[in-house]
């Protein structure tokens, strides 16, 4: 078993400590399936690093490992090459003294799930106003600035829930406001909605991207990181892997339409 597997593994078990090696192993073939990789070392180097959030460059990867992680990794456009000069800062975690946790029944895994989801919040949050800053440019574009009052291009459900969490805002001073325009009120509920109603103006950008259903397929795992629980590592590689294949389509819309 070499390093990088033992790493995955070592930090499922913090999560899921009685996960079979065989289950491990079977997620990161399906990851590479979907990945289309190749290698059986570089899926799992490429898993490790992308779904584990494992820095793999202190597992002391060979210069042949470490190239074809970086092709992979430049290959999808993420902007990481400087993790593997030096360590990633991490977001610093408050610590619970053990009389504390003693005394109120904490578990003991607490501050390893607020480790991991600090990890992953950035992902979900770049992905969701990714999303709304898309639906807001092609809608403004085809029905102008005014697109949401528009009940055939949003829907009157939805501009009644938005106006809620509106009215939340004004009765409760106290709360930060969300933004300026009413798209920033919307989850990924919403969001997969106003997609769907207006799929005509979307299915040019998203393509083969089945943005719709990835979007209704992620809500549970966003409510869940609104109401501060844990995901299980899959839950992780689903954001993940949805984030990295929208911004490779959009990447693409962008570079034809240049062209």
């Amino acid at each position: 078993m070499n390093k990088v597997f033992q790493a995955i593994c070592k930090k499922t078990w913090k999560t899921e400590p009685k996960t079979p090696r065989d289950t491990i192993y079977h997620r990161i073939e399906a990851f590479q399936t979907r990945q289309k990789i190749l290698s059986t070392r570089l899926a799992q180097s490429a898993y490790a690093y992308e779904v584990m959030r494992i820095p793999v460059q202190k597992l002391g990867l060979g210069e042949k490992e470490t190239n074809e992680l970086q092709a992979w990794l430049d290959k999808k456009t993420q902007p990481l090459t400087q993790d593997f000069k030096k360590e990633v800062k991490t977001t610093k975690i408050p610590r619970i003294r053990k009389k504390v946790t003693d005394e109120f029944g904490l578990p003991p895994n607490l501050l390893n799930d607020a480790k991991s989801m600090a990890d992953i919040y950035p992902d979900l949050y770049i992905l969701e106003n990714l999303v709304r800053y898309v639906v807001m440019s092609v809608l403004e574009k085809k029905y102008g600035s005014h697109w949401w009052n528009n009940r055939n291009v949003v829907s009157g459900k939805i501009a009644d829930r938005v106006e809620e969490r509106k009215h939340f805002e004004r009765e409760n001073r106290w709360v930060g406001k969300r933004g300026t325009q009413e798209i920033f009120y919307t989850n990924l509920r919403d969001l997969s909605r106003i997609i769907a109603t207006n799929s005509k103006e979307f299915k040019k950008i998203f393509a083969d991207v089945e943005i719709e259903a990835e979007l209704r397929k992620l809500e549970p795992s966003r409510n869940i990181i609104a109401h501060n629980n844990p995901l299980p590592p899959r839950e992780f590689e689903r954001i993940k892997l949805c984030l990295g294949d929208l911004k490779e389509q959009l990447r693409d819309f962008a570079e034809k339409k240049e062209s």
